[in-house]
């Protein structure tokens, strides 16, 4: 019974923390399909192109309701070295809907001597605005009367600041990102809701070029947060590339720790491919605990387009 009790704890421990219902952007593998940026705004800007893409992500897919979350971005080199972006945000959770939009730019300082962008620092900052709210007529509870069921007590407004780092050079890349970093509602607790907590992402991997147009790239993806609790991603990823085009496949094996112990989340093969500057990739996460006997596994989808620049037609400016 103890045990039992211990890993109904930790179940829900680990749903409580990573399945978002009062996060801003929420995580899954949006970084390894060119969403970057929606989590370190220092990706804004990365290459010479206007970028533009969407991700779609449904969790649970068993459950008519399961989590669902949709965004749409777009950024780019605005002028010299500087790179601004945005992207628009829902996530549906039951009786819980977020929206948010946030706004970001970035500075590239190139660190190499090939005068390449491959080879180059930058960091950067955006504000995301965001809201949530509960549809309590979806709840059946056992106290009607519940205060909390009032109207004024079933939503929250709150600006979060990001802030980002991040490098590449000789085949080596990292970031450093603090994400939900709250600028109003600095309260624990608002109208009832649980602000986000302030979350830390550091990844770091290397690119092996093993033949000409062939290359494979392992990188580990740490996200801490102040709710004392950590998630792992181990990544491998394949890559078949010529000058334009590319495709590639890989695996994402996910871990995370709370208070009450660690739990294995996830198995995701993944798939994604740019062919005349369109963009496409997917993600199936099997789930490795037992609720996926009920709730099913899910998937991520993205779609994009890199338009050829008409913001600055001059490009990056190197020196």
């Amino acid at each position: 019974m103890k045990k039992f009790l211990k890993y109904n704890i930790l179940v829900l421990s680990v749903l409580t923390v990573f399945a978002k219902a009062q996060e801003t952007v929420p995580y899954y593998h949006q970084y390894l399909l060119g969403g970057e940026y929606l989590f370190n705004p220092s990706y804004f800007g990365t290459i010479d192109d206007v970028v533009v893409n969407g991700f779609y992500q449904k969790q649970f897919s068993k459950l008519s309701e399961g989590p669902s979350i949709q965004s749409l971005g777009i950024h780019a080199n605005v002028v010299d070295r500087v790179g601004a972006g945005a992207y628009f945000f829902r996530d549906q959770n039951g009786p819980i809907s977020s929206n948010g939009l946030a706004v970001g730019a970035s500075y590239f300082i190139p660190i190499g001597d090939d005068d390449s962008r491959t080879d180059a620092f930058s960091f950067g900052a955006g504000v995301n605005f965001y809201n949530m709210n509960v549809d309590w007529s979806q709840i059946n509870a056992k106290d009607p009367n519940d205060p909390y069921l009032q109207d004024g007590s079933n939503s929250i407004f709150i600006a979060y600041i990001n802030l980002g780092m991040q490098f590449s050079y000789q085949s080596f890349f990292g970031e450093l990102s603090a994400v939900n970093i709250p600028l109003t509602n600095k309260r624990s607790i608002v109208n009832g809701i649980e602000q986000s907590p302030t979350r830390y992402f550091l990844h770091t991997g290397y690119e092996y070029a093993l033949d000409e147009g062939f290359s494979v790239q392992p990188s580990v993806m740490f996200n801490l947060d102040t709710n004392s609790s950590r998630m792992t991603d181990l990544n491998f990823i394949a890559k078949v590339s010529d000058d334009r085009n590319y495709f590639a496949g890989g695996l994402s094996y996910r871990i995370a720790k709370t208070p009450f112990g660690s739990q294995q989340l996830s198995l995701s093969p993944l798939i994604k491919a740019e062919f005349n500057r369109l963009t496409f990739g997917a993600v199936y996460n099997f789930s490795m605990s037992k609720l996926s006997n009920f709730g099913g596994n899910s998937f991520m989808l993205s779609l994009g387009y890199n338009f050829e620049n008409f913001i600055n037609s001059r490009g990056f400016r190197y020196r």
